[in-house]
């Protein structure tokens, strides 16, 4: 039996179903969105995600133009092999820019100091945290009608980010990649996984 959301509920689980991977992109922002809005969402995810005891180690950069292609193509030479260089070269050449995620080890390391009976919680908690703002970002520059897709070029990424400065404690986690989506993503097939309540 189908069950009637409150409108705002319903609109935020549409955001997510309709958050999809789209590799096919044009570099360019659709015309009502600016960079400084893109900016605005990550850093409000940042911001509003939780942490554990509020501990905030989440970062985030953005690269646009000579950056981003510099980076990218940075990654293309470091994979061996024509066939593993096709998805760096597509946000390379084809994306307008990408968010870079990473975590604030420092921050972890000293929470760990400070509450040695949970310091092996706090790694843990970190991978779940930024895995947290990633999905957010991902979901809400979507809404902004752009289309994304999330790497994980991780040390590749992380060697060509030496040029900038970018404190070596901030180990990188993945690079969401995006620009105006060129077509729909296809459609989506569904385990059969259901919440069970039990009283």
């Amino acid at each position: 039996m189908a069950v009637t959301l409150p409108a705002n509920t319903q609109v935020y689980l549409n955001a997510i179903a309709a958050r999809r991977t789209l590799y096919e992109l044009k570099p360019e922002l659709p015309a009502d969105v600016t960079l400084e809005n893109i900016q605005q969402v990550v850093q409000s995810i940042i911001k509003n995600t939780p942490t554990a005891l509020n501990s905030q180690e989440n970062r985030a950069i953005i690269l646009i133009g000579d950056a981003h292609k510099k980076v990218w193509d940075h990654v293309v030479k470091a994979i061996p092999g024509e066939n593993g260089k096709k998805r760096p070269t597509s946000a390379r050449d084809e994306a307008y820019g990408c968010v870079i995620f990473f975590t604030e080890q420092n921050t972890v390391k000293k929470f760990q100091q400070d509450y040695p009976a949970a310091a092996s919680a706090f790694p843990v908690a970190a991978s779940h945290t930024t895995g947290a703002v990633q999905i957010n970002s991902w979901t809400a520059l979507e809404t902004l009608g752009l289309g994304c897709h999330l790497q994980h070029y991780n040390d590749a990424v992380r060697e060509a980010l030496n040029n900038y400065k970018i404190p070596e404690s901030w180990t990188v986690n993945s690079q969401l990649s995006f620009g105006i989506p060129i077509k729909s993503a296809g459609p989506k097939l569904f385990i059969e996984n259901p919440v069970t309540i039990f009283k």
